[in-house]
């Protein structure tokens, strides 16, 4: 007899809520609802649970959200979306155990060991070591990371706001681009510039404004692929300063379990990734070259891995 999916999870970006049903071996039911246009999570929950269970709930519940957590609530960077977990809970008829909350690339970092070699484009060789910590980041409305680091017989692992960090430019192009960015920004930090909005931010710094029309970062992309130059810029300087971001990442952690990039803006750009501009980057500290060389990177390619990571979870809660 087949498993009834009796799980909920969901990851909830500051664009968009994804929501499944799954079962202990697989994901059954997937829906994706824009956050703009519900007032709150549960709203969108809601329309979810009356879609693809009748309104019926699960037997558990997690929750990845992309904002840090402080004990059970969650606060999005980029929505006004609250994830409240004893407020999900009551509205599921769970026990507050039964529920999960966690920041979305912790969820991602959860699924690092789980990833086969079909779910990654390997950019950088390296020579991983099991014992060191393995690093996740990614680019989407905002800019993600988290790492997962050995811990006792096991693992731990560790989100953070990175991506809230200010950007520390690397030459005078760069320079330039911040100075045009802080216009409007008093405070530059790297999601400002590696992330969708970050793309456009580039693309803007790099010459007059269009018609003044709202520009999406697909339209760079589109415009790259077109061949327009300005564009292709943008691509080159976006890829070169996530280099710079993963690396000082990088050295932090000393991530000898490898770097591993995901993100919707990555599956976005696609083939269009400037990869040798990202690595050049990675390795320019001089002094920490020979380390960084030594760090697999890995580019993601399994869709919204978080939930692998909450999958994961809840076995071990079983």
């Amino acid at each position: 007899m087949a498993e009834i999916p009796d799980r909920l999870l969901a990851d909830i970006g500051g664009t968009n809520a994804r929501f499944a049903l799954a079962t202990r071996r697989a994901i059954a039911a997937i829906k994706i609802y824009p956050v703009r246009q519900y007032p709150q999570l549960t709203d969108a929950l809601q329309v979810f649970l009356n879609e693809e269970c009748g309104g019926a709930a699960p037997a558990c519940a997690a929750l990845a959200v992309a904002g840090p957590q402080l004990g059970d609530i969650i606060r999005p960077t980029n929505s006004d979306w609250v994830c409240d977990r004893a407020a999900i809970a009551e509205m599921l008829r769970l026990e507050l155990g039964r529920v999960t909350i966690l920041n979305d690339f912790a969820a991602v970092a959860w699924a690092l060991n789980s990833l086969q070699p079909g779910d990654v484009t390997v950019l950088q060789s390296g020579r991983k070591s099991p014992s060191h910590p393995m690093l996740v980041m990614g680019p989407g409305t905002g800019l993600g990371m988290a790492a997962l680091v050995p811990h006792g017989q096991g693992w731990a692992a560790i989100a953070t706001e990175g991506g809230q960090t200010r950007y520390a430019p690397a030459n005078s192009d760069e320079r330039h681009l911040i100075d045009q960015i802080a216009r409007r920004h008093i405070f530059v930090t790297n999601e400002q510039l590696v992330s969708g909005s970050g793309l456009v931010n580039i693309y803007r710094a790099l010459g007059e404004e269009q018609n003044g029309r709202p520009m999406e970062p697909a339209d760079v992309v589109d415009q790259a692929r077109g061949g327009q130059a300005r564009a292709r810029e943008a691509l080159n300087m976006f890829a070169a300063i996530f280099g710079s971001f993963a690396s000082q990442a990088a050295l932090s952690y000393i991530a000898l379990g490898g770097v591993y990039l995901t993100g919707g803006v990555l599956q976005k750009i696609g083939a269009d990734f400037a990869v040798d501009r990202f690595l050049q980057r990675f390795a320019t500290n001089p002094q920490m070259a020979p380390l960084l060389h030594q760090m697999p990177v890995l580019r993601v390619n399994a869709d919204i891995p978080a939930f692998a990571g909450l999958q994961y979870l809840l076995s071990q809660q079983s």
